[in-house]
């Protein structure tokens, strides 16, 4: 909880936005082409949503709003790791546009200490078929 401007506020979801020059090699999607291709890559992370508000679209909401700054930014493709047994996670990239590209070798996920999972991409621009 905090406040803005007298009024209290509470976070109820939250992802990161990650650009940057280089992508961890997990990231095996297919890679932009041509000038400043580098840096037209971004990974989404940490997203999250109050459980008391799950299933309202507020996680849809935030990966759209995501997005949206990342073509603002210039990024023409855009990953996300989903852990294989998360459905929920696996509807919202599905129905915000994502495709599933690879799956992640069982050895990385464990290095990583992490559960399976496999990697969803999404180039733009994008329509998305709902």
């Amino acid at each position: 909880m905090f406040t803005d401007n007298g009024e209290d506020r509470v976070v109820v979801g939250t992802l990161d936005l990650n650009q940057c020059l280089w992508l961890p090699e997990e990231i095996a999607g297919t890679k932009p082409e041509g000038v400043e291709a580098d840096f037209a890559r971004a990974y989404l992370s940490n997203v999250c949503v109050a459980k008391e508000l799950h299933r309202n679209g507020l996680g849809y909401e935030i990966v759209t709003k995501s997005k949206i700054v990342a073509e603002e930014w210039g990024i023409t493709n855009l990953y996300v790791h989903v852990a294989i047994d998360n459905e929920p996670a696996k509807n919202l990239y599905k129905k915000s546009g994502f495709i599933q590209e690879n799956d992640e070798p069982a050895w990385q996920a464990r290095f990583l200490d992490r559960p399976d999972g496999f990697y969803c991409g999404l180039v733009f621009p994008c329509v998305n078929e709902l």
